[in-house]
């Protein structure tokens, strides 16, 4: 079984949306159905259900294998859409030492973070203070994500959310920053949709919590030289595809902005796995058009 796909049930038919290598599912995820309908939720921004037939029931989610004959899932969607922006990574990122339009959020992300990464704990030299959502892409475009990506909250975005808000930041190291805008990696939050902790494969620093981030390396880095990303051992990552970190590891007090973590790790997933055997998917990107190519960006030099 070399790789699953994923079909959407659109207007009661299904259409091909991702193809995802099993040998992907089976380094990042210990409960494959939990994990591949977390995905098709991050990136389609609707929660649903997978059966493996057309007319077969749900699958059990506490399962932790594929058969080899389950070579196709079918996702059953119980909300609207509400799909990712396919352009939302930006290959060509910025370190913030090198922009002067956001001065200041440098100084804002290691006061909340620390002077090192928070993944490999490397020192400040060698760290950028990343977006999450590209610098670039502005503060109308992150308030519009939050507003697409809060289905049943009618409520405004939270005041004074920008593109330069320090949960759209994070501490890395420079490597990693350059993994992340390549949708290379991408940082998931648990619990979420489906997903405890327990459900990923990860190495877990600090002591046992309800809640962390995990950085998961979408595609293998096993051609990385480890001496790049910083106290991490080669070793470490082969035994383990995610490392995860407390949400109020070391003092750090790591909020996010409602729906940003999913729609960024979608973004991701979306750029990695998405299927190309019937072209684009013709309603995403008609979503795409709808809600995020009018939104006029920040600045445009990152």
């Amino acid at each position: 079984m070399a790789e699953i796909e994923i079909f959407l049930i659109y207007n009661g038919a299904p259409k091909s949306f991702l193809l995802i290598p099993h040998s992907d599912i089976q380094r990042l995820a210990i409960y494959p159905f939990r994990w591949l309908r977390y995905v098709v939720f991050a990136i389609s921004g609707a929660r649903g259900d997978l059966s493996t037939t057309l007319e077969g029931p749900y699958v059990d989610y506490d399962r932790t294998e594929i058969a080899d004959a389950e070579i196709r899932c079918y996702y059953w969607p119980s909300e609207n859409w509400a799909f990712v922006d396919r352009e939302g990574l930006n290959n060509r990122l910025m370190a913030t030492n090198q922009t002067l339009c956001c001065p200041d959020f440098r100084n804002d992300v290691m006061r909340r973070d620390g002077p090192s990464c928070v993944v490999t704990q490397l020192a400040e030299e060698g760290c950028d203070a990343v977006h999450l959502i590209p610098q670039s892409k502005g503060n109308e475009y992150i308030k519009g994500v939050i507003k697409c990506r809060s289905p049943g909250d009618n409520s405004a975005p939270p005041r004074g959310v920008g593109i330069d808000d320090v949960r759209n930041g994070m501490m890395l190291q420079k490597t990693l920053h350059l993994m992340l805008g390549k949708g290379a990696v991408a940082f998931m939050k648990t619990p979420n949709y489906g997903l405890d902790p327990k459900h990923i494969n990860r190495f877990q620093r600090g002591s046992p919590r309800p809640d962390y981030i995990t950085l998961q390396f979408l595609k293998e880095h096993k051609g990385y030289n480890p001496t790049s990303i910083g106290r991490i051992d080669q070793g470490l990552l082969d035994a383990y595809p995610g490392i995860a970190f407390s949400l109020g590891a070391n003092g750090r007090k790591l909020a996010t902005i409602n729906g940003h973590p999913d729609y960024v790790y979608g973004v991701a997933a979306y750029k990695t796995w998405r299927s190309k055997r019937d072209g684009d998917f013709e309603p995403m990107t008609r979503y795409c058009k709808e809600h995020y190519t009018d939104i006029t960006p920040l600045c445009t030099d990152e």
